[in-house]
């Protein structure tokens, strides 16, 4: 509440000081006496000093007048209230000021602005959506207004219009939004997918990697397509192209590769892309997903030994975990008392660490979201390194 009183404060002082030069100017002119200061004004002082913003908001609305001295105080107090959460209020007094036909075109046209974000905080898109658009064309406001329309339509999932707003946008700031602009064409793919049309996804990828050559999503989607058509080969190849567009990704690829060498019966090629993955990811997920190999392989001994060579440089506790699950699936006699409760605890940890980070707002979740939930941007989430489990730990299975 501090907060709002200090932005009251603000926004009352322009006219505060216009008051004060007013009051001077008068007597120093010998000019006659003022009229009492106005009984209201005084009470909207009070209740600031009290701490009663509420109050002191709504007294000084009823006094002031609306014109084009006070505008930019109404202008602040609308702003005030949508950031406290009151968009009904906002609504109310930007809608006042739009609809005064005797205020410059500068205030009405920043109320109008200001109107669109009140009714896109209220959710009614189709008025924010019309007021951005009124803007934009008429150069008003142009990159906060175009900013505005591309929430609209990211909100409404309309990629197509998001696309050519972007690409606008893009000119007008004069830097490149190809990373974002990819992830739209992503989404279309996605949809065409589930519908269905293959021919129409490839299309849409296609478009993707165009507008951004090291579009890592574009390229799990597609090898995924791959693999559903049962084309393992070219799934492989394509999968292949995260290590060269986003290391950070190369966790995601782990999976997927695995189940298409499983397909071909090709257990060596597997083994040959985890020990390429190795120099070129710093995570555990490469040695840990090679030790499960050589698991299945029937070759624990080598598994563990793997494992414990690698924690000998790269010490972390998801290794640690699975090295202990090793030696448990081997020989259950091993561990016993503390150190198995400590290979269950660790695993019960691990399940419930969260898996993916955004390097923009910190969020954190288990999901991949390609654009963040929190801080609504693109391409800041990625799979956090030395967490998760690349695959189910070996012997957990009807426990």
């Amino acid at each position: 509440m501090l907060d709002g009183i200090w932005w009251v404060l603000l926004a009352l002082l322009p006219l505060a000081a216009a008051s004060g030069w007013y009051v001077r100017g008068r007597a120093d002119r010998g000019d006659e006496p003022m009229p009492p200061v106005n009984a209201d004004y005084l009470r909207g002082i009070s209740q600031l000093v009290n701490e009663d913003a509420d109050q002191a908001i709504a007294t000084f609305v009823r006094v002031l007048e609306v014109d084009n001295d006070t505008a930019e105080t109404h202008l602040a107090l609308g702003n005030l209230f949508r950031r406290q959460g009151e968009v009904d209020r906002a609504l109310r007094m930007h809608q006042n000021l739009v609809a005064r036909p005797n205020l410059k075109a500068i205030h009405r046209n920043q109320a109008r602005y200001e109107l669109a974000q009140d009714y896109l905080r209220a959710g009614v898109l189709d008025r924010a959506e019309g007021l951005f658009r009124e803007l934009a064309d008429q150069n008003l406001f142009l990159e906060r207004s175009l900013s505005g329309l591309i929430a609209i339509y990211e909100q409404e999932r309309d990629w197509d219009q998001s696309i050519a707003t972007t690409r606008r946008l893009e000119t007008v700031r004069g830097t490149s939004m190809r990373p974002v602009i990819a992830q739209y064409f992503c989404e279309l793919a996605e949809q065409a997918r589930s519908a269905g049309q293959l021919d129409v996804a490839r299309n849409h990828l296609k478009s993707a990697r165009q507008s951004f050559r090291d579009c890592a999503r574009a390229s799990l989607i597609g090898g995924l397509m791959a693999e559903q058509a049962e084309d393992h080969r070219g799934a492989i190849r394509i999968y292949r192209q995260v290590m060269r567009q986003d290391v950070d990704f190369i966790s995601e690829i782990i999976e997927p590769m695995r189940r298409c060498f499983d397909a071909l019966d090709d257990p060596s090629g597997y083994a040959q892309f985890l020990r390429e993955l190795m120099p070129l990811y710093d995570g555990a997920h490469p040695h840990v997903a090679y030790a499960r190999f050589l698991h299945r392989q029937q070759k624990t001994d080598e598994a563990i030994a793997h494992i414990s060579q690698y924690l000998q440089t790269e010490p972390n506790w998801i290794g640690f975990y699975h090295l202990l699950d090793l030696t448990w699936s081997q020989t259950r006699s091993t561990l016993t008392g503390p150190l198995d409760s400590l290979r269950q605890s660790l695993g019960q940890i691990i399940e419930r660490q969260p898996t993916y980070h955004c390097g923009q707002c910190g969020f954190s979740g288990r999901y991949l979201h390609w654009q963040c939930p929190s801080c609504r941007q693109w391409n800041t989430i990625v799979p956090m390194r030395d967490v998760r489990p690349v695959e189910s730990a070996p012997g957990r299975s009807g426990r």
